[in-house]
Parts: C-alpha cells; structure tokens; sequence
C-alpha cells in the first residue's frame, strides 16, 4: 500500500510542486510567527564627502542647523532590527551633487543612507532627505590646549604638573563654526593613579557654554595629541604666623588667629621630609602703635614656591590672619603704710609717717584679667632710708609688681619722720636750760655724721658730763 502511494507522488508532476509550494508557506508562516517584524530608529552624523568640491571655490560649507544629523528608522524581522546599530549604517552627503544653481542662501544636498549588514533583511525609511549648507568663507584660528584630568590620583598622592604635546592646535572650517570655540582641553584619566601617567587623546572643542563642538567642516592639524600628568606626594603642615611691632601705649598684644591652620601640599616626597611648616615672616603683620585688632589675609603662594612645594588645591591659599590688641585697664590700690618694707634704718632710730593718711595710692595698669587677680598683697612696697638722719624727709617708695604684665603708672612718694630714740629718752634728766642747746647740738652733730649714730650718742653723752661739771663748779645751771 505504501509502495502504491510513493509511487504515484513520483509519477505525478502536479503534485510534486504543490507539495514545495505548501512547505514553502508553511515555513514562511511559521517564520512569520517566530520572528515578527519590528522597527527601530537612529540618528546618525553624516559624513561629508568631497569637501574640496566647495574649498576650490575660496569657500567652505556650513551646515544649516541639525541638518548634518540624519534621521531615519528600520523595519524588517526583529532578530535583524535589533542586532543593527548606528555603525552599521554608511551615512554620507556628497558635496558634488549640490546644485549651486538653487535659489536662496541654502543649497540641498541629498543624503545616502546604506546598511553594512542585513541590507536584504531591512527596509530603511528616511525623515531626513537633505542636509542643508551655506557657502561661508573660510575661517583658521589657533587655540591653546589646555590639559585636565579626571578622577582622583591613589590615596597620599596628588596630581603635579599636566602638560600636552604639543599644545597648540590649529583649526580651519567656515567662519560660523569656528568662531564659537571658546576652548579646547585634553583630559587624561588619573583615577587611582599613583605614579606619573601619559596618553594620547583627541582634542575636544567647546563654546563659550560649556557644550562641546563637533563637525565635519573642521579640520584641525593635530588629530592626536599627547598628555602626560606627573603623581606627586602629599603632606598637611601647620602655618605658624609671627607678629612684630609693639602696640600704643595702653595697649597690649594678646596673639594671633588665623584660618586654616594647617594646609595640605605636594612636591617630590624627598623636598617634603625636609618641610615641617609654613612660615610667616613677622613683618608680615606689624602691630606697631596700633590700638585695634589687626585683621589681613595672607597668599601662601610665594611662601611654598620658595620651599619647592605648592598646595594640593590650588584655590586654598589664602590664610585669614587676625592679630588680637586689647587695652589695658587702670586701677588704684591702697597700700597700707604698715605694710611698707623699711630698709636701712639704724636700731638708735625711729621712723613714723607724716600726715593723718596711713595709706599711700599705688596707680597699677594691666589687661582686665590680670587686674582681676592683683592683690595688695602680690605688691612689694619698699622704703629706703638708709641715708637718712633724724628729721622730717619726703622719700619715694620703690614698687614692685608681680611681673612684666603689670605695669606702674605713677611714682609714689611719702613723708617720714626719723628721731633718735637714745636723745629722746635722756632729754627729761638735762636741765630746763640745757635741753634746748643739747637737742639742736645732737641734731647738728646727727645731720653731720649721718652714717654714725653711735658717735652722736658720746657726743650727746659728753655734752652731758660737761654740764654736770659747770653746774657743780658754780652751784647753778648754765643759761645761755
């Protein structure tokens, strides 16, 4: 039965190709339904061909708004639609196909769009036709790299000198374009970098917003160039600030403030063993008869270059400094008389002090604090009469206070008396007419011999004896 049937298939034509006919559109059914059609878009620079086209004429293109960028989308099988990207599409407008001839200021150039891959599987759909140009005159300027980095170098490492090779580019293209370069920058990465690093990197163009600039109008001498970044160590040093100069009278320097205390530099880690702070000079900030805080801010630059070294951010170096005068305040203390040290006083005297008062004003200057915790007590008061005879003197006390932050605003002077103890307890035994001359005898001898009270007190004694002897000799007083 079998053999009956296979053999008529064979033997019938007919049948034969409606059987590869059916399987045919079962396979296309079932392709169909496992890999749907799908579509997807893209926008895609175009590249300019035959540019020369233009620049034989003096001038160069350029591009009338977004018209360089084609868009346009895909259909086809999703398998085939999702594998291609904008690599896999030539997208080009060739300038010898402008008609110069058209009218207005802007001239069409038709756009070709053609699939690397899968061109038989997909169906492209344009939304843009044409790029539009303008013929501008030919501009050529010369830009200055300047270098950056990106990331963060290694931990106690920071970035050096960055420098490009060479760094100076020259761009040429229509008038429009290049006069929005406002910069162009290399960028090299220096993320966790601890040693020196280089590379070579395209330029990038920007305008004077930040956005970058590409075109195929532009063309530039150097397309690569090289950047090299040098890894330095770091250090954080204290900043130690001298004052000179001495304040008003009445006024003291207390010290100085200042912010940032410590700032964090970079150089080869041999020159920043070598460096434990940054100094200060004194004249710097000169307080000299100032009566005021003085206040000013300090660039840290010169200081560091002169010790080969720089700071790790350069916007840091500046360093508030404020220089703190306070004025002192003046205060009186009673001294007790009975608190004076005498000095120089002979045992055969007596000293009191003159007036009715029994303490002497000790006119003292100092910061409030200070003032705060002086005592009469803390204060040496001492009277020197070592030169002096019986009699009244006016002496000056010599002060002393309890150190250089006070400070004495007056000389202080007082009156003493000075007697002879000896002559005042032998003056009762003399005789009334006597006693006077034996008095101003002993103070004329005392004021001649000030350095010898024993020689007044024999001399006082004999005068004695001598009248004794006169009285007794003719039986009355002597009366002079």
């Amino acid at each position: 039965m079998f053999r009956k049937m296979m053999k008529h298939l064979a033997n019938n034509p007919g049948l034969k190709l409606l059987s590869i006919l059916f399987s045919v559109i079962l396979w296309l059914a079932v392709v169909n339904v496992a890999d749907p059609d799908a579509t997807k878009s893209f926008s895609v620079p175009v590249e300019i061909l035959n540019k020369d086209v233009i620049t034989e004429m003096g001038k160069v293109p350029g591009i009338v708004g977004d018209t360089d960028i084609a868009v346009f989308y895909i259909t086809g099988p999703r398998s085939y639609v999702e594998d291609m990207t904008s690599d896999d599409f030539n997208v080009t407008a060739d300038l010898s196909q402008v008609d110069l001839s058209q009218d207005g200021e802007a001239k069409l150039v038709p756009i070709e769009i053609t699939a690397k891959k899968n061109d038989k599987r997909i169906d492209i759909n344009r939304k843009t036709v044409n790029m539009q140009i303008t013929l501008e005159d030919r501009s050529e300027q010369k830009f200055v790299i300047s270098a950056e980095t990106f990331g963060d170098p290694a931990d106690g490492c920071a970035i050096g000198n960055v420098e490009v090779t060479p760094n100076l580019l020259k761009i040429s293209g229509p008038a429009s374009i290049v006069s929005r370069i406002n910069r162009v920058t290399a960028t090299i990465n220096v993320d966790g970098i601890s040693g020196d690093v280089s590379d070579n990197v395209m330029p990038v163009l920007y305008d004077e917003n930040g956005l970058t600039i590409s075109s195929e109008l532009l063309e530039m001498n150097q397309s690569v160039v090289t950047i090299r970044a040098d890894i330095l160590a770091t250090k954080s040093i204290p900043i130690r600030c001298q004052v000179s100069g001495t304040p008003a009278s009445g006024y003291q320097y207390r010290g100085v403030e200042y912010a940032p205390e410590t700032v964090l530099i970079k150089g080869e880690a041999a020159v920043l063993n070598g460096i434990t702070a940054v100094n200060i000079p004194a004249d710097v900030i000169n307080i000299d008869g100032v009566s005021k805080d003085v206040e000013t801010s300090i660039d840290l630059t010169p200081y560091l270059k002169e010790m080969g070294v720089s700071l790790v951010d350069d916007t840091a170096n500046q360093v508030a400094v404020k220089a703190i005068v306070e004025r002192k305040e003046t205060r009186i203390f009673n001294f007790d008389t009975k608190d004076i040290k005498i000095t120089g006083l002979s045992n055969a005297y007596e000293l009191t002090f003159g007036g009715t008062t029994t303490t002497v004003p000790i006119n003292v200057r100092a910061l409030e604090e200070d003032m705060d915790a002086l005592e009469p007590k803390n204060i040496e008061v001492i009277l020197d009469v070592t030169d002096l005879v019986p009699g009244t003197h006016t002496r000056q006390l010599t002060i002393n206070l309890p150190g250089d932050k006070y400070e004495l605003m007056n000389s202080v002077s007082v009156q003493v008396t000075i007697t002879d103890k000896n002559a005042a307890t032998q003056a009762p035994g003399n005789n009334t007419g006597n006693s006077n001359t034996d008095q101003s005898e002993i103070t004329d001898n005392d004021r001649n011999t000030s350095d010898k009270p024993q020689e007044s007190e024999n001399i006082s004694d004999k005068d004695d004896e001598e009248d004794g002897q006169d009285s007794n000799q003719d039986g009355s007083p002597d009366v002079n």
